[in-house]
C-alpha cells in the first residue's frame, strides 16, 4: 500500500462531504467544513457515528483518552514545547542560553576524552 493514513471519521473529521472536503469538529471548536489539504492525518481514530452530537462526540473522546494519546505523540510533544518556549521572559530565555552552552561544553569534554581514548 502506497498510503498509510485515510481520510476516516474520527476524531475531528466527523463527515466526508466530498473528495475535497471534511466536516471536523472538536470539543473547543464550532463544527465547521474544511479542506482536506489544509487537514494533516493522525493515527489517532475512535469508533463514533457519522456526524454525532457534540456531547457524544466529547464523550467518545474522553472514553478513548485522545487527549492524552495526543500530548504523549511526538507531535503533541513538539507542540507543547513550542507554547512553552513562547511563553518565556527575558530572564528564562537567558537561562536556557547559559543551560545550552553548558551542556555544550559538557559534550565537548566528553568528545574529547573520547577521542584522547581511541587515538592511544
Amino acid at each position: 500500500m502506497v498510503f498509510k493514513r485515510y481520510v476516516e471519521i474520527g476524531v475531528v473529521i466527523v463527515d466526508v462531504v466530498d473528495q475535497n472536503r471534511a466536516l471536523v469538529d472538536a470539543p473547543d471548536m464550532v463544527r465547521t467544513q474544511m479542506n482536506l489539504k489544509r487537514l494533516s492525518l493522525t493515527d489517532i481514530k475512535i469508533e463514533i457515528n457519522r456526524v454525532p452530537r457534540k456531547k457524544s462526540l466529547i464523550d467518545a473522546m474522553e472514553k478513548a483518552d485522545v487527549k492524552n494519546k495526543w500530548e504523549n505523540s511526538s507531535w503533541g510533544r513538539k507542540l507543547i514545547v513550542q507554547k512553552r518556549r513562547a511563553s518565556l521572559n527575558d530572564f528564562d530565555r537567558f537561562k536556557v542560553m547559559l543551560a545550552k552552552i553548558k551542556r555544550a561544553g559538557l559534550v565537548r569534554q566528553e568528545l574529547a576524552k573520547l577521542k584522547k581514548e581511541s587515538s592511544s
